[in-house]
C-alpha cells in the first residue's frame, strides 16, 4: 500500500511538473478564437474586431479622432474663421447680410436709401445753382473791372491830350508864320507837328474844322457873327481855334465866326 501510494504521488508530481512547464514553453496550449489577433493588436480589441489596415493604420480611433482629422480654420458653424473674416471682401459680407434680411427689412432699407438719394440730389442742385450764380457774379465783376480800368485809362489819356492842345495851337501858329519859308527851321517845325499829330491821331484824337460847313452848336462856339450875302445863313466863315474829339467824345469845341444874311 505504501508503495502504491508513493508511485501515485510521484506520478501526480510528474504530471503537475509537465502541466506547469507547458505555459512557459507554449507547447501543448491552444489559443481561443480571436485571442491571437487581440494580442497582436495590443490586447485592446474584443473578439471578432478587425484591426485597421492601410495608410490610416495606427491612427487613433475614438471620440477625439474626428476633431483631430478636421482641417485648421474649417467652418464648423457656417461662419468664417477669424483669418477668413479679415480677408473677406466687404461687398461679399454685405451681400450675405442682405440674404439674411426679410422682405420687409429690405423694403425699409430701400425706402430709406431713396429718401437719402432725394436729399443728396436736392443738395447737389442747390450747390450747382449756387456755383452757377457765383460764376455769373464773378464774370460780371470781371467785365465791370475791365470797363472801369478802360475808363480810367481813357480819362487819363483824355486829360493828357487836353493839356497838349495849347501846344498844338502854338505849333500851328508857328507853321502859319513860316508858311512861305523853306529854311531848315521851318521844315523842322513842320516835321515835328506832323509827327506829333500822327501819334495823337493813332490814340483817337480827331480834329474839328467846320470852316465852310453849317454851324453846329454841339461842336462849335460862335465868337463872332458877320453879315454876308456870299454865304448862306448860319455858315462858319472863319475858324479862330480848331476843336477836337477824343474817341468820339468832344474834347474842345471849335471857336469860329458865323455868317448872317440880311434877309
Amino acid at each position: 500500500m505504501k508503495d502504491e501510494t508513493r508511485e501515485s504521488k510521484e506520478a501526480r508530481e510528474e504530471k503537475e511538473k509537465k502541466a506547469g512547464a507547458a505555459p512557459a514553453s507554449g507547447e501543448g496550449l491552444e489559443s481561443a478564437p480571436g485571442e491571437g489577433a487581440a494580442s497582436a493588436s495590443g490586447g485592446g480589441a474584443t473578439p471578432g474586431s478587425k484591426s485597421p489596415v492601410g495608410p490610416d493604420a495606427g491612427k487613433a480611433v475614438g471620440p477625439d479622432a474626428g476633431s483631430d482629422a478636421a482641417a485648421p480654420g474649417a467652418e464648423t458653424d457656417g461662419h468664417p474663421g477669424p483669418g477668413e473674416a479679415e480677408a473677406e471682401d466687404p461687398r461679399e459680407r454685405r451681400r450675405r447680410e442682405l440674404h439674411r434680411l426679410t422682405k420687409k427689412e429690405l423694403e425699409d432699407q430701400m425706402l430709406e436709401l431713396e429718401e437719402k438719394l432725394a436729399e443728396a440730389q436736392a443738395r447737389a442742385r442747390e450747390y450747382l445753382e449756387d456755383a452757377q450764380r457765383q460764376k455769373a457774379e464773378l464774370e460780371n465783376y470781371r467785365k465791370r473791372m475791365i470797363r472801369e480800368q478802360t475808363r480810367i485809362v481813357e480819362q487819363a489819356n483824355r486829360n493828357l491830350i487836353a493839356g497838349l492842345l495849347p501846344v498844338i495851337d502854338n505849333l500851328e501858329k508857328a507853321l502859319e508864320a513860316c508858311q512861305d519859308r523853306e529854311d531848315p527851321l521851318a521844315k523842322g517845325v513842320r516835321m515835328v507837328y506832323e509827327q506829333f499829330m500822327d501819334i495823337l491821331r493813332k490814340e483817337g484824337l480827331e480834329e474839328i474844322n467846320p470852316r465852310g460847313h453849317p454851324f453846329d452848336p454841339a461842336e462849335c462856339e460862335a465868337v463872332m457873327t458877320v453879315v454876308s450875302d456870299d454865304h448862306e445863313d448860319e455858315t462858319v466863315v472863319e475858324v479862330h481855334q480848331k476843336g477836337y474829339r477824343y474817341k468820339g467824345s468832344l474834347l474842345r469845341p471849335a471857336r469860329a465866326t458865323v455868317s448872317k444874311c440880311n434877309t
